[in-house]
């Protein structure tokens, strides 16, 4: 045999040996290995994150906590004031908030629906009438009402319209609105009443009150003596 026959079967043999060329043995890939996480390293694979931050509960909020201390101090004002000046504010006078409420139509009572509203009846407004006007003074029920079934000081006025009581101060026999006998200056001061309800904090006007017509054959209330 030839060197080159044995040089060529040489190289044949040491083919066939590492498996990389052979004519009856297949072809032999290494599996691709699966890359791992670096444990000497202490890495470990990222997972996508799926918490998100929640917001606060209402009762952990800063608003939350200003409105409780605004309403410690609240109570806390009102429960001294009432304490020191038995009322809640500390003595000092409060417009009617009635008063400012947007109103419709006027009311228009007549005398005898005028009497329904004579602070008798709790719950009811209490109303006075001065020469047709009507004003609610049901803010004041000690002095035009009835409490614990005892009248007012005032209660004469409620229910009526008292006009010429006003004039005279005759509150037995002049609790009426015939102004019969009275002279003009003494009619024109009723307008001093009329105002004095109208702007008071506490009493506003709400309607009038249509009289039936006085017969003029009736004699005019007789004068009073204070």
């Amino acid at each position: 045999m030839s060197t080159s026959s044995k040089n060529a079967l040489g190289n044949k043999s040491a083919s066939n040996t590492d498996g990389s060329d052979s004519d009856t043995a297949p072809l032999l890939r290494k599996r691709p290995t699966a890359s791992r996480p670096d444990r000497a390293a202490g890495t470990r694979a990222s997972v996508p994150s799926t918490s998100t931050t929640s917001p606060l509960p209402p009762t952990h909020s800063v608003g939350f906590t200003l409105l409780l201390v605004l309403a410690s101090l609240l109570a806390t004002t009102l429960l001294t004031s009432f304490i020191v000046t038995n009322s809640a504010t500390f003595g000092y006078p409060v417009p009617n908030w009635r008063k400012y409420l947007p109103r419709g139509k006027e009311l228009v009572l007549t005398t005898e629906e005028l009497k329904a509203y004579d602070g008798s009846v709790p719950g009811r407004p209490i109303y006075i009438a001065i020469n047709g006007e009507v004003f609610d003074v049901s803010v004041s029920p000690q002095y035009y009402g009835t409490v614990d079934g005892k009248a007012g000081s005032y209660n004469f006025f409620a229910g009526k319209d008292a006009a010429r009581a006003y004039i005279t101060g005759c509150f037995k026999t002049d609790l009426t609105h015939d102004l019969r006998g009275l002279n003009d200056a003494q009619i024109r001061s009723l307008q001093t009443w009329s105002d004095f309800y109208a702007k008071s904090d506490k009493y506003f006007r709400v309607g009038r009150v249509v009289h039936e017509p006085i017969d003029p054959d009736s004699p005019p209330p007789a004068p009073c003596d204070q």
